[in-house]
């Protein structure tokens, strides 16, 4: 009985010795396997505490969500310099790898065999040897991983300018509403509201409309009330206090509407505007096709042919080009060998004398040297009762308050060859495509005021033009093209 006993206890102390064997070997086999682990992880890559939430959080949502499409530029600025930017390591951490180096058993040993020059980090945070090794086997994976996340935000980026509108920008936005006809000042970034507004107070050419306000006409109603009411109009020299100065000597004998030839008109013509989106449109060839040619102030031709032609018939200038001495009006080849229209704000109520006294800028001086130097040339300026008359019928076609200043050259410009032509071409009046907020294909300016309106009127211009657009969307997305008839190409009865 008891040698039995003893036996089991033999035995159970066996068993107790065994499974402490085993928890030994079991230690010594799992830690060397934590300590390469922990080696392995701090190779990896770290993401910057910026990046670990917020940016990581926008990879996903651009994955999988539309919101993810929604980010603001300013983060999208943010990530794309992350993405961009080398790899930097702090002090801290060539201080821990300094220390982990001494510590390791193996890198010590290869210290000892090459003496100075072995794989310790030193203070201005050299390395050769393993070291250098490690550093750039992280670099690799940082490099892998910021060309993965570069892949995501483009995929991300196109798949928001392709689906989702709101990703893009708020004059894109607006854009896309005048395609199809239909726009708001409520669409507007508040500094082009504000502006707006601030014009619409100050009403500086006393400007008091009585008219109606958003008629509810189809494009044959538009286009004929703008040929029955906003007939072209110039000076001619028999209307005080012109008259009694002379002018009626100084204008040109043919009047504007004959400026086509002998009882005909144009027959197809282009309008072009000088708006940034201009560049890289190849659309030289197609605007020099046209009979006649309408260009806008001091936009040049020369270095700019492949997009905008070098065909000019005729050249609407405001007051500021003869005014101002750096257009250099009486010497540019831009104002030679063509027919000229000028054109300078006045009061609402056409008040000539007052006009004549205080232009928006000195047009009638340059105009009578210019009249008297080249007498031959055709150069015209329009009345105040055409410019306003335009106008007129842009609010009443327009439920919301315009701002009550004259029409833009581009407007004036688009009406006179209506008057001229059979058929009018309207190149980036609309933009395209390729809208920018670059104001003038010649300058390096940008501002959304030049395509959607501050002081001019442009917004509801434009939604006017597409409303009596005859061309497909698909011109006017893609080449930014708008096409008119001509007014005496329709009839519109008594």
């Amino acid at each position: 009985m008891t040698s039995r006993f003893s036996t089991i206890t033999l035995t159970r102390k066996q068993w107790g010795q065994l499974v402490l064997v085993a928890m030994l070997a079991w230690l010594l086999i799992f830690l060397p396997l934590l300590y390469n682990f922990l080696d392995l992880r701090a190779m990896e890559p770290q993401l910057p505490p910026s990046l670990a939430h917020t940016q990581t959080q926008r990879l996903a949502l651009v994955q999988g969500s539309q919101r993810g499409i929604r980010a603001s530029n300013q983060d999208l600025t943010s990530f794309s310099s992350f993405t961009n930017q080398r790899p930097s390591r702090s002090k801290e951490g060539v201080q821990v790898e300094v220390q982990r180096a001494d510590g390791d058993p193996q890198k010590n040993a290869a210290t000892t065999d090459t003496g100075a020059k072995a794989t310790r980090v030193n203070v201005n945070g050299r390395k050769d040897g393993l070291n250098r090794e490690l550093e750039a086997r992280r670099w690799r994976d940082r490099q892998r991983l910021r060309g993965s996340m570069g892949r995501v935000y483009r995929r991300g980026l196109a798949v928001g300018q392709s689906r989702y509108p709101s990703y893009l920008s708020q004059s894109k936005l607006v854009v896309q509403r005048l395609w199809n006809g239909e726009a708001s000042v409520a669409m507007l970034v508040p500094r082009l509201q504000k502006s707006m507004s601030n014009w619409m107070s100050m009403n500086k050419h006393h400007v008091a409309y009585r008219g109606q306000r958003g008629r509810a006409q189809d494009k044959r109603g538009i286009l004929c009330e703008l040929k029955q009411r906003a007939r072209l109009t110039t000076l001619d020299g028999t209307e005080e206090p012109f008259s009694g100065l002379g002018w009626d000597r100084l204008v040109p004998l043919r009047p504007l509407e004959e400026l086509s030839g002998e009882g005909s008109k144009f027959r197809s013509c282009a309008v072009v505007s000088s708006a940034g989106a201009m560049l890289h449109s190849s659309l030289g060839k197609e605007i020099d096709s046209h009979d006649a040619v309408l260009r806008f102030n001091s936009a040049p031709t020369v270095g700019y042919e492949d997009d905008v032609g070098n065909k000019t018939t005729i050249r609407i200038i405001n007051s500021q080009i003869p005014a101002l001495p750096r257009y250099g009006f009486n010497t540019s080849s831009l104002y030679q060998g063509i027919s000229l229209v000028a054109w300078d704000p006045a009061p609402y109520s056409v008040d000539l004398f007052r006009w004549y006294r205080y232009p928006d800028y000195d047009l009638f001086t340059p105009y009578k040297e210019r009249r008297r130097l080249h007498p031959t040339q055709p150069f015209y300026i329009l009345h105040p009762k055409f410019i306003w008359q335009l106008w007129d019928v842009i609010q009443g076609n327009t439920q919301e308050n315009i701002q009550p200043n004259p029409p833009s050259s581009g407007f004036i410009g688009i009406l006179l060859m209506m008057s001229l032509c059979e058929e009018v071409h309207v190149y980036e009046y609309i933009p395209s495509l390729r809208q920018t907020d670059l104001c003038h294909y010649h300058e390096r300016y940008y501002d959304a005021a030049c395509t959607l309106g501050a002081y001019h009127p442009l917004l509801y211009e434009k939604l006017l033009v597409q409303r009596m657009n005859t061309a497909s969307l698909q011109d006017l997305k893609t080449r930014g093209k708008v096409t008119l008839p001509g007014f005496s190409t329709f009839d519109c009865g008594p």
